[in-house]
């Protein structure tokens, strides 16, 4: 999956991909942008109800001294209400969507992210490969550089081979967060203010609480990439239990990767979907249950019949793309749907 990931991104680049994104203007009215901008509304109206609470626990204070007509107890609660406000405001005051990634090592958190940004920026590769936090940022100047946590050093993007993966000799502590600036102008996403967030497997080390409050308290969404060879671990539903007491309601989308496997064994394709997008864990009672979102299928694809295999299904489709060239995702799903059209019932 990762080699093919990688040819793609290839092939992409040589029919003119980056230009492609390059020419294409920024679009204010885009979902990722309108949520910007609702966040930033969101922050604007805290802001207002902070100075309210301030203005109201001056006013009790002022009548606890004076009169003793609030309690002490009372006017302790209504003082704690700023610091959930300020709580609430840290994580508003960005002007970008963060997604955090997270999964076991080998389940191709970096191989995604790389897919998503039309280049292999990030170290990927068999067996555990990254080894701190890499965030993936825009650039606003157009340079491509990287900031490792502490320092203001500019460093070339080609260092994060070294420094982010396991199996060099200057590789960070697995907490510490390597910054990556990349040129927004080509990636559409990171035009849009998105920042990704790749993290070390969380098998590698027991320290899930502290990765979880130094870098992804103030996470908008998180994915867990998941191996669709196996189940999800106990790692990984200890990770959602982790986010769900910290968090009060995180967005959590499970990406299946590696799916591709199923089309050896076509007999149990369909149990194998089903037990592989059950829930993971029991939510414990006391604390919020998480929006967990199944991953999608985005491309769409032949109904399945339990005579033709899978793989028969995609060679045929592959012999008939050989030559056709796509620029956006809105040219593959119509070419995918006349593909369909074109067959009689009789193939499926």
């Amino acid at each position: 999956m990762a080699a093919y990931i990688n040819r793609a991104m290839i092939q992409s680049s040589m029919i003119g991909g980056d230009s492609q994104l390059r020419s294409d203007v920024r679009n204010d009215n885009s979902p990722l942008q309108i949520f910007v901008k609702a966040k930033k509304r969101i922050n604007d109206i805290f802001m207002d109800i902070e100075k309210y609470v301030e203005e109201t626990v001056e006013f009790m204070t002022s009548f606890q001294n004076d009169q003793n007509i609030v309690t002490v107890e009372e006017a302790i609660k209504v003082k704690a209400y700023i610091d959930k406000i300020r709580a609430i405001k840290d994580v508003l005051k960005r002007d970008h969507m963060k997604v955090a990634f997270f999964g076991r090592t080998s389940n191709g958190k970096s191989t995604v992210i790389n897919a998503m940004l039309h280049d292999k920026i990030l170290p990927s590769g068999i067996g555990h490969t990254t080894n701190c936090f890499l965030q993936v940022e825009g650039s606003d100047n157009g340079e491509s550089y990287l900031i490792t946590e502490g320092s203001t050093e500019k460093q070339p993007v080609q260092s994060v081979g070294q420094l982010g993966h396991a199996l060099c000799k200057e590789k960070l502590c697995e907490s510490h967060l390597v910054r990556i600036f990349w040129p927004k102008e080509k990636c559409l996403l990171l035009r849009d203010d998105v920042v990704f967030v790749d993290s070390p497997g969380v098998d590698v080390t027991p320290n899930l609480d502290e990765w979880i409050d130094k870098h992804c308290l103030d996470a908008d969404v998180f994915v867990l990439v998941a191996n669709a060879e196996s189940t999800i671990m106990v790692t990984e539903k200890n990770f959602f239990h982790k986010v769900s007491t910290k968090l009060s309601k995180p967005n959590i989308f499970i990406l299946n990767n590696r799916w591709d496997a199923s089309a050896s064994e076509p007999e149990y394709f369909d149990q194998k979907r089903r037990k592989s997008w059950e829930v993971p864990g029991h939510a414990s009672t006391s604390t919020a249950k998480p929006n967990i979102h199944d991953s999608k299928i985005m491309l769409y694809h032949p109904p399945y019949s339990p005579h033709v295999a899978p793989s028969d299904l995609f060679r045929s489709m592959a012999h008939d793309l050989t030559d056709q060239h796509f620029r956006s995702y809105e040219e593959v799903k119509n070419w995918i749907n006349s593909w369909i059209a074109s067959k009689d019932d009789q193939f499926f």
